[in-house]
């Protein structure tokens, strides 16, 4: 039972559904960002999904059909880059895309601080494993934290609720025995911190 619980958070919680969580809390009601006309939060959205959610996937299959990766879990460290540089392309592609439409100033920002946090995970990853999604969602902490500190809105029930996720995903990281404590601990800080430090 417990690892069912485990397994299901970590899918729920991974880093290929961060960016549209992201999105979900900046266009939420505590946010001032909510108040961006709702064809321009579609259009976030639909490119959100399409860049960093559908194509990230999509490599997948060609990468283990060329042997690039063992399987899709990417136990090995060095395996994580092929999927991260897909990303970071992607990205890329995405902060084109939303430079077409007014009001996503934010968005693009939040793009830009995927492509770097992105490239120094996978610099980091060469030679060390260190949790991409614990990193994923203290990137999503830093973000909310960002968001209450410098614009007006209230995100400290939206901060709160995602901490508390966070920890339950570390503890099923740690029960899976996919990290050690500090694999965890460090992803984590890296995320909330590259993000704020930039951002903020």
């Amino acid at each position: 039972m417990m690892k069912t619980i485990a397994k299901t958070l970590t899918y729920i919680l991974h880093p290929f559904l961060m960016p549209m969580y992201a999105l979900f809390f900046l266009f939420g009601r505590g946010s001032m960002f909510a108040l961006i006309p709702g064809a321009t939060q579609f259009y976030c959205y639909m490119v959100t999904f399409f860049v960093l959610l559908l194509l990230p996937m999509l490599g997948l299959p060609l990468f283990k059909r060329f042997h690039l990766i063992s399987d899709f879990h990417l136990e090995d460290k060095q395996e994580r880059v092929y999927p991260i540089l897909v990303t970071v392309a992607a990205a890329f592609l995405g902060f084109w895309l939303l430079g077409y439409v007014a009001y996503t100033h934010i968005v693009q920002q939040l793009y830009l601080v995927l492509i770097i946090l992105l490239s120094v995970f996978s610099v980091v990853t060469l030679r060390w494993k260190m949790s991409m999604h614990m990193t994923s969602v203290g990137g999503l902490c830093g973000f909310l934290l960002v968001l209450g500190m410098k614009y007006p809105g209230d995100m400290r029930g939206s901060f709160i609720f995602v901490m508390l996720l966070a920890g339950l995903l570390a503890a099923s990281r740690l029960y899976l025995g996919k990290h050690n404590p500090l694999q965890v601990y460090v992803g984590f800080l890296f995320g909330v911190l590259t993000v704020w430090g930039i951002l903020f």
